[in-house]
């Protein structure tokens, strides 16, 4: 077994009757010893690699307690990165570059817009993206994920007219005169996505990957993803079956697909080195900078409340079953209308099944009552 024997450092152990050491034995993937250079010295192998800090400290891998890891690799290598763009027409020709290049009928997607740093102070619509392209189905998320937009040939595509009804939790944007404008809020994405060719499962296992090797530059050794469907749980499996997962990962597989009304089955519990999959996943609200998060109040400036995607006895419904087999409840919930539901909810849960330690994401805004 490699070793390797770090030393002239200034180390943060964590450990309270010990906060600072200056060497640590590390034996394959195991910090075996932490202390002083002329106390481990002598405990080092034969064969231990000596490296020198010359000072620097050294200090235990972050957690990162909310991130979709997949959409960090799916932004490397898979999808149009958006954010940084200043105005709607730098987007456009940014997605324009990537459209010429491929065939008349491919879908083409990208992430990361924000109408509040543009110069244009506005979402891009379904005129902006026909400007862009009339050969491509165009689908392009907003920094949030909880906002998107399509260009005509996406509607057309996808089959939705001025008469599709958005589903619960969700909204269709129109314009003044009641026509469509290729805005979708939260639920109602899923009716373009249910439209867009899935990535295989090569495909997640790589953004997996991609996003994994990404964190683990920053000093990220472990990470909650709160967003799982059950394609890309099974992606996760699988690497972690095949010791291929460089950190370690909290997953909470979601319950309900956007857009869709039969929830996806509640998945087994599962541990081991790698993964922990013991709490499932609901989305309860939107985002606050796209005015999504519902509140009881309406936004600045605006006549919008934004979007409560779940109904109340569904909620329960859906938490209950996923109580009875073991799982902790994760929900997404920021604006004060979506948090009283929540925490109403996890009461009824408590009062059931006691302190299952359920938990909420992001807790925005919650009622000063």
């Amino acid at each position: 077994m490699k070793s390797t024997l770090f030393f002239n450092a200034n180390i943060l152990t964590q450990d309270a009757h010990r906060p600072l050491a200056s060497a640590m034995l590390v034996e394959g993937d195991t910090i075996s010893l932490v202390g002083e250079y002329d106390a481990l010295i002598g405990k080092k192998k034969v064969d231990a690699t000596l490296i020198d800090v010359k000072g620097k400290t050294i200090l235990p891998g972050f957690n990162d307690a909310h991130i979709h890891v997949w959409k960090v690799g799916q932004l490397e290598s898979f999808i149009i990165d958006l954010r940084g763009v200043e105005s709607i027409s730098q987007l456009q020709q940014k997605v324009k570059t990537i459209a010429d290049k491929l065939p008349a009928g491919t879908w083409i997607t990208g992430r990361g817009f924000n109408e509040q740093v543009l110069s244009d102070q506005r979402l891009p619509n379904m005129e902006d993206l026909d400007a862009i392209s009339t050969l491509h189905p165009i689908y392009l998320i907003r920094t949030c994920a909880h906002i998107a937009v399509t260009n005509s040939v996406g509607l057309q595509v996808t089959n939705i007219t001025n008469s599709t009804l958005a589903p619960t939790g969700g909204v269709i944007g129109k314009n003044e005169v009641g026509q469509l404008n290729g805005l979708f809020y939260e639920t109602a994405l899923g009716l373009i996505t249910k439209h867009i060719p899935p990535p295989s499962h090569a495909d997640y296992q790589h953004m997996i990957l991609a996003g994994a090797r990404m964190m683990m530059r920053y000093g990220i050794t472990s990470a909650t993803d709160p967003a799982v469907h059950p394609e890309l749980l099974e992606a996760y499996l699988q690497l972690d079956q095949e010791k291929k997962l460089p950190i370690r990962f909290n997953l909470l597989p979601i319950i309900l697909p956007d857009g869709g009304l039969t929830p996806y089955p509640i998945p087994d519990k599962y541990s081991s080195d790698y993964i922990s999959v013991d709490t499932v996943k609901f989305f309860s609200d939107g985002g606050l900078s796209g005015k999504t998060a519902a509140l009881k109040r309406p936004y600045k400036n605006s006549t919008d409340c934004g979007v409560l995607r779940l109904e109340r006895n569904r909620f329960l419904e859906l938490c209950r079953a996923a109580q009875q087999k073991g799982f902790r409840i994760g929900t997404h919930a920021i604006g004060d209308v979506a948090i009283d539901l929540v925490v109403d909810t996890y009461k009824a849960l408590h009062a059931e099944f006691g302190n299952t330690r359920n938990r909420i994401e992001h807790f925005g805004l919650p009622s000063t009552k």
